[in-house]
């Protein structure tokens, strides 16, 4: 059996690029707690499976290599395995609060707990309302998602009414939340990030950061867009994903492949700062879903921190920070005319100098220090 820790955080990915988790662990061990997270990687990764970073330890489950050849809809069977491999690791560690980020993190940490809820403290961190994410539309896919939905809805509403605490991203989901499962109001920690200097602005661009995949986001339309920009303008996206090629064939069809430009991601940490001398950022979410209409992402808290105007998707919980703050500009994110109209806008030097001013002064709101002191106040109720 390995040392106590104060907390032990499971989250399902190898936390390369998890802003949230990376900033909430290290906010804690700031606080003088013995944080551990327990990440995931699969057999191939390149990762350490043990190291110390930002005041914090992260542990990697290397995954087997069990079910590769496996396609949808049968992969459940290999994530059985994979779960069995976390179920151990959480089960060898003792901890005083177990901190669950997102619904399938919260199903094991209950499995490795099990026997041992008296003796210790549980946290759900739900970074999405999980059961409304844009889902698989395949034929198959379809027909075990509304099989499968009402037994993972009793599953997290049994386990988030016996978590000690939930927390969440947005008051949207907060309320949410609270009416599905009849539970108090969850914490809400925004993911919002400490502003960083502002860069001289260099060639003009504007920037989207993030995942490239066209679940839930406007990609197609942005790069369509973009052809109705301008000269002198380029646009660049800060990420990596399975869209890319299909994205750099669209601007290469529409004649801007010149102006479109990919650059590989950066760690959470360093995102302001690279970003910061760009014209805008672009924040396009496809409102398909009840959690990408009550979401707040990254990329808009990103987009403040650094300092940047942003053009951003009219769905209900972006439209109301971005219209209380003077961000930026909304726009109908599936509709590219619409899209390339408001990158016109946002580039009108009246209209720059209006956002920045504006989001210089909900910087003093909008930064991690706050959220911060709100997630240690809550451990500080947890273990006093």
């Amino acid at each position: 059996m390995e040392p106590e820790y104060d907390i032990v955080m499971l989250v399902l990915n190898d936390l390369s690029f998890d802003g949230r988790v990376r900033r909430e662990a290290a906010a804690l061990a700031g606080h003088g707690w013995r944080v551990l997270v327990i990440g995931t990687q699969r057999a191939g990764g390149t990762l350490p499976d043990d190291e110390h970073v930002l005041g914090f330890r992260i542990r990697r489950v290397r995954y087997g290599r069990f079910g590769h050849s496996l396609r949808r809809p049968w992969r459940w069977a290999r994530h059985i395995l994979q779960a069995v491999q976390i179920v151990r690791a959480l089960s060898r560690i003792r901890a005083r609060v177990y901190h669950a980020h997102d619904l399938p993190a919260l199903l094991l940490v209950a499995a490795a707990r099990w026997g041992r809820r008296s003796e210790t403290r549980l946290v759900y961190d739900s970074h999405e309302l999980y059961l409304h994410l844009p889902r698989d539309r395949s034929r198959h896919g379809d027909r075990l998602y509304r099989l499968a939905r009402p037994i993972w809805f009793a599953m997290e509403r049994r386990l988030a009414r016996g978590a000690d605490a939930v927390i969440t991203v947005s008051e949207p989901i907060a309320r949410c939340l609270a009416w599905w499962y009849g539970i108090p109001r969850p914490v809400v920690i925004s993911n919002c990030i400490d502003p960083v200097p502002p860069a001289p602005a260099q060639n003009p661009y504007l920037v989207h950061t993030g995942d490239l995949t066209n679940r839930g986001r406007c990609l197609d339309e942005l790069v369509e867009a973009f052809a109705a920009v301008p000269e002198g303008v380029d646009l660049v996206f800060l990420g990596n994903g399975e869209a890319r090629a299909a994205l750099e064939v669209r601007a290469q069809t529409l004649g801007v492949e010149n102006r479109v430009r990919f650059v590989s991601p950066v760690k959470p940490e360093a995102v302001a700062e690279t970003i910061s001398d760009a014209q805008a950022a672009l924040v396009l979410l496809r409102p398909d879903s009840w959690h990408s209409r009550a979401t707040l992402p990254n990329k808009l808290f990103e987009a403040v921190a650094a300092g940047l105007p942003v053009v951003a998707s009219d769905k209900f919980a972006v439209r109301r920070m971005v219209e209380s703050y003077r961000l930026g500009i909304v726009c109908d994110a599936t509709d590219p005319a619409a899209i390339a109209g408001a990158i016109r806008r946002i580039l009108e030097p009246e209209r720059q100098a209006e956002h920045r001013q504006a989001i210089k002064a909900a910087q003093h709101r909008l930064n991690w220090r706050a959220e911060a002191e709100r997630l240690a106040a809550l451990y500080r109720e947890l273990l006093p």
